[in-house]
This record gives C-alpha cells, sequence and structure tokens, in this order.
C-alpha cells in the first residue's frame, strides 16, 4: 500500500482545505471502501428497507456478518501471500506476471468459497424460509464475492484510478440496496440476499473492469510461480489466518455461549456485543487513513535507502541510513500511537454524543468503551506487526499473531467459566499482548537489523 500512499502523500502536499479532504476521502475508500460501504448498506437496509428482510431479518443481518467474519478467518493467509508475490513483482518491475496471479488466486478462492459455503448449507436447515433454494445459491455467491472483494481491495493498490475505483464501490452498494429491496419484497430473505450479492460482484466486474487498463488480462493460465509461494512464503499465510482469528476469537465465542441460536442454523449472534464491535471497528479508519498516508510512506522511504545499498554502500553511510530509518520507525509509530490515543479518549468523553449519532443510544457504553481501548491496540498491532514484516522479523511477526489469537480466546473462556461478563476485555489484552511483543521485538532487533542481514 506504500505507493497508494506515496500518491496520496503529494496531494497532502498541496497544503489546501480541499487536498486535506480529497486524502482523507480516498484513503477511507482505499483502507475500507467494501467495508464501510457494506456496512453503511446494512444500516440503510435496516432502517430504510426493513420490509424486504421482514421474513426473518436476524437471518438475513447474521449471514452477512458470518460471511464477513469467516471469509477473513479462512482466507486470510491467501491474502498476505498474495501482497507478497505483488510487491516482489512490483519490486522487480515484472508487471507481466501480477495479471495472472491474479487469476490464480481466483481459482483458489472461488473453488474453496463454493466448497465451503456447499458445505455450510448441507449442515444448516433454511426450511424456515419460503425460497429455501434461493437463499442457499444467493449464499454461495455472496460468499464468493466478498472473498473476491478482498483480493481486489489488495490488487487496486497496483492502480491510481482512485475515483472510479470509488464510484465502483458507490455503484456495486447502490446496486445492493436496490436489489436488496426489489427481490426482498417478492422473494424474502432469499431475494433480498440475492439483491445484495449481485451489488458486490458488481464491484469486483467494476474493478476488474478498472484494473485491465493498467494491468490487462491476456490469459486465463496458471502462475505456477505464485503457487510456489505458499511454501516459500507459508509463514505468511499463518500470520494473515491467526491475526483474522485473534480479531473474531472471542466474537465466536461469546456467540456460542451466551448468544441466541436461529433455530434449525449453526446461527448464533449476541447483539449486545455485536453491535458496539461494528461501531468499534469504525473507529480505526482514520487510524489506517494515517498509517497510509504518513506513516508508512515515510518508513518505506527511508526503509529502501537503507536496504538498497546495504551490501554496497559504505558503513558510515549504512549507519546513517539505518539511523533515518530507525528514526521514522520511532516517529511514525508513536505518531499513530497519539493519534488513536486522542481519537480514542474524544470518542470516550463525549460516548453520548457519539452513540446518538450513530443511532444506538441503549447500547451499553462500557462494552464499547472496553472495545475502543481495545481497538487502540489493535491497530499498534497491525502497525508494528507491518513494520516487522519490512524488516524481515517474520518468526517474530508470526509469534504476534498467534498470541494475539491465542490470548484473546484464553481469556475469553477464563472469563466465562469465572462467571465474569466481560466482553471486549479478552479482545482488548490480546491486542495489547499482541502489540507490546511486536513493541519489544522492534526496540531489541531494529537496532542491529543490518547485521542481522548480513548474517543471512
Amino acid at each position: 500500500m506504500a505507493g497508494i500512499g506515496f500518491e496520496l502523500y503529494k496531494i497532502l502536499q498541496k497544503g489546501t482545505l480541499g487536498s486535506i479532504f480529497k486524502v482523507l476521502f480516498l484513503g477511507t475508500v482505499i483502507v475500507a471502501g467494501p467495508w464501510i460501504l457494506s456496512v453503511l448498506s446494512i444500516y440503510f437496509i435496516q432502517k430504510y428497507a426493513y420490509t424486504a428482510i421482514s421474513e426473518d431479518p436476524a437471518i438475513f443481518t447474521v449471514t452477512i456478518v458470518y460471511l464477513y467474519a469467516f471469509s477473513l478467518i479462512i482466507f486470510g493467509g491467501i491474502h498476505y501471500i498474495f501482497s507478497r508475490y505483488i510487491a516482489d513483482m512490483m519490486y522487480i518491475e515484472n508487471d507481466e506476471n501480477i495479471p495472472a496471479a491474479l487469476v490464480s488466486v481466483f481459482y483458489i478462492v472461488v473453488s474453496l468459497s463454493i466448497v465451503l459455503s456447499v458445505g455450510f448449507i448441507f449442515f444448516n436447515d433454511f426450511s424456515v424460509l419460503k425460497f429455501t433454494t434461493l437463499y442457499k445459491v444467493s449464499l454461495c455467491l455472496l460468499f464468493v464475492a466478498l472473498n473476491l472483494i478482498w483480493l481486489m481491495l489488495i490488487y487496486i493498490a497496483l492502480l491510481k484510478e482512485y475515483n472510479k475505483i470509488f464510484f465502483s464501490y458507490l455503484f456495486g452498494v447502490i446496486v445492493s440496496i436496490f436489489g436488496v429491496y426489489s427481490y426482498g419484497k417478492t422473494y424474502g430473505v432469499g431475494g433480498a440476499l440475492m439483491g445484495y450479492a449481485l451489488g458486490q460482484l458488481v464491484i469486483v466486474l467494476l474493478l476488474l473492469f478498472v484494473a485491465q487498463k493498467s494491468y490487462p488480462v491476456r490469459s486465463l493460465t496458471v502462475n505456477r510461480e505464485f503457487f510456489s509461494y505458499f511454501g516459500k512464503f507459508k509463514y505468511l499465510f499463518f500470520i494473515g489466518m491467526f491475526f483474522n482469528l485473534g480479531i473474531w476469537s472471542d466474537k465466536i465465542i461469546y456467540w456460542f455461549t451466551f448468544g441466541d441460536n436461529i433455530k434449525g442454523t449453526l446461527y448464533y449472534y449476541f447483539a449486545a456485543y455485536d453491535i458496539p464491535v461494528f461501531l468499534a471497528f469504525l473507529t480505526m479508519i482514520p487510524a489506517l487513513v494515517y498509517f497510509l498516508v504518513v506513516s508508512e510512506p515515510g518508513f518505506h522511504r527511508e526503509y529502501t535507502k537503507f536496504i538498497r545499498n546495504i551490501l554496497e554502500d559504505t558503513l558510515v553511510n549504512i549507519k546513517n541510513n539505518k539511523y533515518k530509518m530507525l528514526l521514522s520507525l520511532r516517529r511514525g509509530s508513536v505518531q499513530l500511537f497519539l493519534f488513536q490515543l486522542v481519537w480514542t479518549i474524544g470518542l470516550i468523553i463525549n460516548m453520548k454524543e457519539f452513540l446518538s449519532f450513530m443511532g444506538y443510544e441503549n447500547i451499553n457504553a462500557e462494552i464499547l468503551n472496553i472495545l475502543l481501548v481495545a481497538v487502540l491496540f489493535h491497530v499498534m498491532s497491525l502497525t508494528l506487526q507491518t513494520f516487522l514484516l519490512y524488516l524481515e522479523l517474520r518468526k517474530e511477526a508470526l509469534i504476534s499473531a498467534f498470541l494475539y489469537f491465542i490470548t484473546n480466546a484464553v481469556f475469553a473462556v477464563i472469563f466465562i467459566n469465572l462467571d465474569i461478563l466481560i466482553p471486549g476485555a479478552s479482545y482488548m489484552i490480546g491486542a495489547l499482548a499482541s502489540a507490546s511483543y511486536c513493541g519489544y521485538k522492534l526496540i531489541k532487533k531494529a537496532p542491529v537489523i543490518d547485521h542481522i542481514i548480513f548474517n543471512r
């Protein structure tokens, strides 16, 4: 994402109010486009098109939440490997292999999505719905579409067609909303889900069309080199899997422990926790934009100077470049932490106004306060883990992701067994443990990274 960050940073350097708003707007679209627009679409559907899902609104909403959560958990590792391959091809300026890698990962994701969604459908009874078959087909189609959108979110990091990217998302969301409203009135939840899935599929197709201009897909053959990355960088697969498990493990545990079950299905939901989680996740978007536009480009610039000539430059220059890189790393991390900290404190102080603005005055503010702090550490864990991967400290990044997962899951179980119901506390502890470990390893190993690289 550093390439996009550089482009947005150039816009920001104009120093006008318009350039600031443009960067904030485009940055939000890039780091959270499908996510935030999908959340907004669900919000508008529930608020203005409720009659379209009135057959069983719980199944409609929980289906989408489950598909989003498990798409990240199951395919998060593939996302990391795909990102690494594209980054390597960009670095060696081998543009021809990039579209072929997209085709290859599409084959993997589409095949697995269909198999997994069909398997899930087999173990559930959706006969409570009037148009059962339509619902099952829609579930499968939506799972495929969502998984392809995550891939396209990575792929569009190559592009500079920001306006086209945004309007692709926006048009797809509009199609989803109207699809839900149109088909839902006639075909119930099955039709509503089909309408939503068609909108998401439109996003995929439009983004592919935009990408064709810069990185055209000329063949549907498999890129064998891309598949070799699963063996060469298997640690990335497990980082992606464990990190997403770290985010969702306590939510899943609470679903199946305290949640309500939709009869005949494996669907469980815990609304008292799910809604605050949704609100808390939204609050990390400004920090992700800040990282994209300010922290990562600044570090990437100094990192590139340091790493490019480390085997050929003089010792004095190597040390100077390393010092500048470490300074950028420290400055970027601290500034991002302070940015999110101020944002978090401001939200906690103005919690009543925030909930009123979002239309959720009746939710538990104490749970949301815990989650806001958890998101602060979540953002830092993600940021510091990215810096670890920049420095090729792969084992450390993997341990931090696993620590996130296991700490969150274990403490959630402990709190439940002690009859202590504090949703969000284990998530906060897991994120803090992961961020602390990443910070410790960076403090310890970053100053001697030149020696580590030479030894390798």
